[in-house]
């Protein structure tokens, strides 16, 4: 297999942005648009843009909430890559610079919302809240058969990942540096994602590493104070079926246009849906400035061109029809309404007047009506 490298120096505007405002006319506005739609986020989506406590300059962190201190200012509760929490004024935090996390966020709430709202999740799930953490589940009604109390196996129910496009990471794994080992993979990280860490190693990303970078702390920086990125070009998109069989997925939908996918050799489903297609890129990038033995390794489709088109969309109504007869919930749907048509026109029996003929039988005292058949 043959990998190209090139590094490339990070977006100026990236590293120009401007910092949230945490009090004063500007400061709800900001919190509204800057900080409200990214708060529960798994990602890291804002950067420390003055050092604060145990976070240096350049440190990624996620926002777990916002909240008004004392002085009527701004503050948010982080955390970075250590998952230790944070209490930081909004001020010294970086808006986020890139900003289809914030679409991807959306896309996958409306894509969530749209199966929902055809009947296909599981009474009860929310966004990125199923047993597999993932993204969306959907309901096999033919292997349906649950009593009370029991728990849905694998083959009842189908587990999604949500991708708002082709820039959104198909994979990441943090790599690290030592003196005993070089460029290595952790053994936690490759427990958490063993088939992505085995694409790693396969495509030569820590062989690369240790040959051109033995002396990580001698690397040249850019004027952020970060290593410059490193861009790999695969041939495949192998590395982003691992990264989603890891996190235990069934299928993945891209938006813009892009379609369903299968995830692993054998389409889970039974839907006919066509696997990843086409060729990725390895992003190695440092992710907090001053830490150079620690390196982010991101994969994704190498652009528009980097991911073929599926014949599938479950954006599509249509295909969503389609989707939904496969699983069973057509038929499902189609036995409740004839039961509920049924059951209606048996009450309404109930309540018609009685119109047959009827005679009247004199016997003394008393007359007594006897309906005709």
């Amino acid at each position: 297999m043959t990998v190209k490298f090139k590094d490339f120096r990070l977006n100026a505007l990236v590293e120009a942005r401007g910092f949230i405002k945490s009090f004063g006319n500007e400061a709800e506005r900001h919190k509204k648009k800057y900080l409200d739609p990214y708060v529960g986020s798994n990602e890291l989506t804002h950067e420390v843009g003055t050092a604060h406590e145990s976070l240096p300059v350049g440190s990624k962190v996620k926002i777990h909430s916002v909240y008004k201190g004392n002085d009527n200012k701004n503050y948010a509760v982080v955390s970075g890559e250590d998952k230790k929490e944070v209490n930081i004024p909004v001020s010294k935090l970086h808006k986020p610079g890139e900003e289809q996390v914030n679409k991807g966020i959306s896309y996958e709430k409306d894509f969530f919302s749209r199966l929902k709202n055809h009947g296909l999740v599981p009474e009860g799930l929310e966004p990125a809240a199923s047993t597999a953490g993932t993204d969306v589940s959907v309901i096999n009604k033919n292997k349906n058969t649950l009593h009370q109390g029991q728990i849905m196996g694998e083959d009842k129910v189908f587990h999604g990942e949500v991708k708002q496009d082709v820039t959104a990471a198909m994979g990441q794994l943090t790599i690290r540096h030592n003196k005993e080992k070089g460029w290595h993979i952790p053994e936690d990280a490759r427990a958490k994602r063993p088939k992505y860490a085995a694409e790693i190693e396969k495509a030569g990303i820590l062989d690369h590493m240790n040959k051109t970078i033995p002396e990580p702390e001698k690397v040249e920086t850019t004027a952020s104070g970060r290593a410059k990125n490193i861009v790999i070009k695969h041939p495949d998109l192998s590395p982003a079926d691992a990264y989603l069989q890891d996190h235990h997925a069934h299928f993945v939908q891209v938006g813009s246009g892009f379609g369903t996918y299968r995830v692993g050799q054998k389409d889970q489903t039974e839907h006919g849906l066509p696997p990843l297609s086409g060729n990725g890129k390895w992003t190695i990038r440092e992710k907090q400035a001053g830490n150079k033995s620690s390196r982010t390794v991101m994969f994704q489709p190498d652009g528009k061109k980097g991911l073929e088109k599926s014949h599938v969309n479950l954006d599509n109504d249509e295909h969503l029809n389609e989707f939904k007869r496969t699983l069973g919930h057509l038929e499902m749907e189609k036995a409740r309404k004839e039961f509920h048509a049924a059951r209606a026109t048996k009450l309404q029996k109930a309540k018609e007047p009685d119109s047959g003929t009827h005679v009247i039988i004199h016997g003394g005292e008393q007359d007594k009506k006897v309906k005709l058949s």
